[in-house]
């Protein structure tokens, strides 16, 4: 062994003594639960309410840990769980986002403590079933446990990240003995970022247009282990379980695995939801928030409204090479042009002929329906006083859970993040940026006073002689306007919205100063490396975007809990609203069903029925050995009733007066209606 691999064994020896005496982070890992905790609190709510609750493993994470799954049913005697129109509920397939797993659990008790006790749920809970899955990426959660403690989204699956035949060999190191991996920073003539000059803790990139050249090189917390050159860029694990799922799945991205559900935990989840085809909607605590960012992230256009078809295509097919057509129009004109014999044509296949690849937009009729439950929750996040900025809200990811659930799966879900680092109140760099005064009239600017505007002169980089009694007399005498002003500080060397708009870290860095007095960044500190000489240490802690202390995030989980429980009172229910029967001759009957969909969702999304995963609803009539069908079929398809949509079925049989007609009407995401009529 090398003198200096010796050296950095001996003080690994050294520090690992020191990481088990270091406190973690406010103390937070008292208040979240590790993988094995969750275990315990959901035997404990199975063993306190065993006649609603079972509680199983729907698999194991590659490391073997248990991903467990806390099914919620009453009167089980009656209807089988499986049978029921269900609700899934998952939550940090991520393994950081520790909030969503606390949310599940919360969402849980306050439905099992309601049984009983609220008429709406006792009924909801005897005819319905909750499936709960409060952690789906055990091993990527139990880092925020592990010391010292590491942001990690992926799976333990070793991966050879740097293809030089050598598996997790080179991962982060606790140098500084903190208890956290954070980064390090040091000084190079090869360097991109520089420290900012506004606030020296926050690093950013050097820009050239200001005249910028970078100065340091930034790396991960520890050692060049395999003597190869690089830092920690070969370290343990793994596969982000959040970007393994089959819809946009990112190929040749060792993250998002070597496969679609190459991942033994995505096998677990999708196995269950395929065994379990009753599921109406998802409910998904994870670091997206669909409700605020709709946006699918990724390269496909196979959900837009309308497309162009290439001129090669468009003359075999009859349509125009510079018109816009829908996937149906074409898919209409490839069927009568004969040119594709026998196989059947839908808007996937003219997608993939196309190809645009998976369909990345929500299709138009479902859009409105999330756009009335954005409405629903964006009121209720002002009700409940949480401070939400759409604009940090993350979208749907290539690869993800929620993207399969609607695009895939065909279902609504509806993902919530739970949290956000909270905007500060009072900052003037939010009321007075460049862009707010350019909407601003002279008088509305004036208005502001000379301090104000003092102020945001300094701000803005104004130059010391540009004074804000000079600007005034300049917008009195209609030498200057607002929009003149923010476009002339544009262009003056001095940061526009100061640091705010350079640094996209400053609100980490003043949310950590302010609200958690410093503890949530560590100072930079002089260390000498063996592999880079002088480095510094310091920058963010691990977790601090998603994991708040727990009193921080109290009122948006009791929030989101409501809010959850509304969600799943807007199921599609399937009622009979009336029926009629006319006697047409002798043993003859005209028989008339109104049927309903009395919940606030359709029984099927557009998504659902595009991707082929929604079965529409079947009415069948049985028919005894004396009776005949005469008008009418045996088995009438509905496609899709929506919202408040009713829809008449008739029939005409032949039957002997008194006697029962049956009619079964099932969805497989539907409760089913059975309708006994009497023929009198």
């Amino acid at each position: 062994m090398s003198r200096l691999k010796l050296i950095r064994v001996f003080s690994l020896l050294i520090l690992s003594f020191f990481i088990f005496s270091v406190p973690l982070f406010c103390g937070q890992t008292a208040n979240y639960q590790s993988q094995a905790e969750i275990g315990q609190s959901l035997k404990k709510l199975a063993g306190k309410y065993p006649n609603l609750c079972q509680l199983s493993s729907i698999g194991k994470s590659h490391g073997g840990l248990d991903i467990y799954l806390l099914e919620i049913a009453g009167s089980r005697n009656k209807i089988k769980p499986e049978d029921r129109q269900s609700v899934l509920v998952v939550a940090n397939s991520e393994g950081v986002h520790l909030p969503g797993t606390e949310a599940a659990l919360g969402l849980a008790e306050t439905i099992l403590s309601a049984y009983g006790k609220d008429n709406y749920w006792t009924d909801f809970l005897n005819k319905r079933t909750i499936y709960i899955i409060p952690l789906l990426n055990p091993e990527a959660a139990s880092a925020y446990f592990s010391s010292p403690r590491v942001e990690r989204t992926y799976n333990g699956r070793p991966v050879d990240e740097d293809n030089d035949g050598l598996i997790d060999e080179d991962g982060p190191e606790d140098l500084n003995a903190d208890g956290l991996i954070t980064m390090m920073r040091v000084k190079s003539p090869e360097g991109r970022w520089i420290a900012d000059p506004q606030e020296p803790r926050l690093m950013r990139l050097a820009d050239p247009k200001k005249g910028e050249k970078g100065e340091y090189l930034l790396y991960i917390e520890g050692y060049d282990n395999d003597s190869d050159g690089e830092i920690n860029e070969d370290g343990p694990g793994g596969v982000e379980i959040n970007r393994n799922f089959p819809h946009d799945f990112e190929y040749y991205n060792k993250r998002s695995g070597l496969y679609p559900a190459s991942e033994p935990e995505t096998q677990a989840i999708l196995k269950f939801m395929f065994d379990h085809n009753n599921l109406a909607a998802v409910i998904n605590f994870s670091t997206e928030n669909n409700l605020l960012n709709m946006q699918q992230t990724g390269r496909a256009r196979a959900g837009a409204d309308r497309v162009r078809v290439p001129r090669r295509y468009a003359t075999f097919l009859g349509l125009e090479p510079d018109a816009d057509y829908s996937l149906r129009e074409i898919a209409e004109a490839m069927k009568s042009s004969g040119m594709v014999g026998e196989v059947e044509i839908d808007e996937n296949l003219v997608a993939t002929f196309l190809g645009l690849g998976p369909a990345m937009t929500l299709d138009r009729s479902d859009q409105a329906i999330y756009l009335e439950f954005q409405k629903e929750y964006r009121d209720g996040l002002k009700e409940a006083g949480l401070d939400y900025l759409e604009k940090r809200a993350r979208g749907v990811g290539r690869g993800s859970f929620s993207a399969f659930c609607y695009y895939q799966y065909g279902v609504p879900v509806f993902s919530f993040d739970l949290w956000q680092i909270p905007e500060l109140k009072g900052e003037k760099k939010e009321s007075l940026t460049s862009d707010r005064i350019k909407s601003m009239s002279s008088d509305e600017f004036l208005a502001m006073g000379e301090e104000k505007i003092a102020a945001f002169l300094k701000e803005q980089g104004a130059p010391p002689n540009l004074t804000a009694g000079m600007v005034i007399k300049m917008f009195q005498s209609g030498q200057m306007t607002p929009a003149r002003m923010a476009e002339m500080l544009e262009k003056m060397p001095g940061a526009v919205g100061g640091i705010e708009k350079d640094n996209p870290e400053a609100y980490l860095l003043n949310y950590s100063d302010t609200v958690l007095k410093g503890k949530g960044f560590v100072d930079w500190k002089a260390f000498n490396h063996p592999d880079l000489g002088q480095v510094e240490i310091g920058g963010f802690i691990p977790h601090l975007k998603q994991v708040p202390p727990t009193d921080q995030l109290k009122n948006s989980l009791e929030f989101h809990i409501q809010f959850s429980q509304k969600l799943m009172q807007k199921l599609p229910v399937l009622s009979v609203k009336e029926t009629k029967t006319e006697k047409l001759g002798t043993g003859l009957y005209r028989v008339t069903i109104y049927l309903q969909n009395e919940g606030w969702l359709p029984t099927s999304l557009a998504q659902g029925r595009r991707s082929l995963a929604a079965y529409p609803i079947r009415a069948s009539l049985k028919l005894s050995e004396q009776q005949k069908l005469f008008a009418g079929s045996p088995v009438e398809m509905i496609p899709v009733l929506q919202a408040g949509e009713s829809q008449k079925l008739q029939w005409t049989v032949q039957a002997k007066k008194g006697s029962n007609l049956e009619v079964k009407i099932w969805s497989n995401r539907i409760n089913p209606v059975a309708v006994l009529i009497n023929l009198d």
